[in-house]
């Protein structure tokens, strides 16, 4: 598998497409004015108890105080505390929290404030591998819970070291560093990127800032020394690199989206959920209803995981498959889906029997309508206006 990274940025927005095999998997858009707090560590204090719902705010330096649910009676008013964001805050929705703080870094990622963890990640499938990693670090006297990456696959014992004591002394600095509100800020979002996805088969980097492509290649000396991808630098004076790619990111905020049957399914999201409906449009098949019915239910099910991951779409996501009587043909489509979202972080249900799936997927980045996109200021995201 080839895979290549494009990174471009100006100086309001910062753009990243991956693209595999010559098809394009993921685009990733941050604002620079509104960069993600996820993963940010801040020294909070807490505002208000709520006793009922088992949680607290805490005043962490943003314009509404975030939400930490715990199940600790120790926590008071007023206390001091590490927290980390694990969710943006979104419309009317304050940031959320946890005391459980977990710092990533290429191989491992460090639980501090556990002990006795070694967790090794489940795309790790290999018996042996997975005993050849445990046998490391528990030859180690680990001081924290550990979650050993999929990256870790195959990597020497000195690397894996190297990169836990970093993390080590990372958290040392944590903890030494109290003279603000945010203790750790996470890594700029394109390095973030590097750190989570690079693999052996990420062939090269397109980079349109020189600045950027020398930090890029600073970061991977450091923290994956035993890749030597292409950093290559793009200068933009004719094209943009995403021009230049063929990529044009307003087409994935369009809420309609044509299949190649004649078929499309209808993307949309509110603060609940989003949901995808889908629809035979002009497409009315060579065979009987039945294959009509699969046969676009089986292009929509590959077309929705593949917009899933480009448009960035997470939390509650609600299908519905036009009706399908066949058992084995309702199969074969929860498979496809399945499959297109294999090395997601996704949970996805069967086909009920009005045809609906339900699939709860990891918030990692802002959608592409989240970043891009603002309420429509005459019916305020409504989609209707008064006759």
């Amino acid at each position: 598998m080839y895979k290549e990274i494009l990174i471009s940025t100006t100086s309001s927005i910062t753009q990243i497409a991956i693209i595999e095999n010559s098809v394009l998997i993921k685009i990733i858009v941050e604002r620079n004015d509104n960069v993600s707090l996820v993963g940010n560590i801040y020294e909070g204090q807490i505002t208000r108890i709520l006793p009922g719902m088992k949680a607290a705010f805490v005043n962490i330096g943003l314009k509404k105080p975030a939400f930490l649910q715990n199940n600790s009676s120790i926590y008071h008013q007023g206390q001091i505390l590490l927290v980390q964001v694990i969710k943006e805050p979104a419309g009317n929705k304050q940031a959320c929290l946890t005391t459980n703080i977990s710092i990533p870094s290429r191989y491992i990622i460090l639980l501090p404030n556990s002990s006795d963890l070694l967790k090794i990640s489940n795309r790790i499938t290999s018996p042996k591998e997975r005993q050849r990693l445990k046998k490391i670090f528990l030859s180690r006297s680990c001081k924290y819970s550990l979650i050993i990456r999929t990256a870790a696959e195959g990597v020497s014992e000195n690397i894996l070291f190297n990169d836990l004591e970093f993390l080590y002394n990372l958290w040392q600095d944590i903890q030494d560093t109290r003279t603000s509100s945010l203790i750790y800020e996470e890594l700029p979002i394109y390095l973030q990127v590097i750190r989570d996805l690079i693999d052996p088969m990420t062939y090269k980097f397109k980079v349109d800032s020189n600045a950027i492509s020398e930090e890029i290649s600073n970061f991977i000396k450091r923290f994956a020394p035993h890749f030597i991808p292409q950093i290559e630098y793009f200068s933009t004076k004719k094209h943009t690199l995403f021009e230049q790619h063929s990529i044009n990111i307003n087409k994935f905020l369009e809420p309609k989206v044509m299949l190649n049957s004649g078929g499309y399914i209808i993307i949309e999201a509110t603060e609940a959920m989003t949901t995808i409906d889908v629809n035979t449009g002009s497409y009315i098949g060579k065979c009987n209803l039945s294959e009509t019915l699969f046969k676009t239910n089986l292009e929509a099910a590959i077309t929705i995981a593949n917009q899933i991951k480009l448009r960035n779409i997470s939390g509650i996501i609600i299908i519905d498959f036009i009706d399908m009587k066949n058992y084995v043909h309702k199969n074969k489509i929860l498979d496809a889906l399945k499959q297109g979202l294999i090395n997601d972080h996704v949970k996805i249900s069967e086909i009920s029997r009005l045809g609906l799936v339900e699939i709860t997927r990891k918030r990692t980045y802002d959608s592409l309508e989240q970043v891009l996109c603002k309420t429509c200021p005459t019916c305020e995201g409504r989609g209707l206006v008064m006759k």
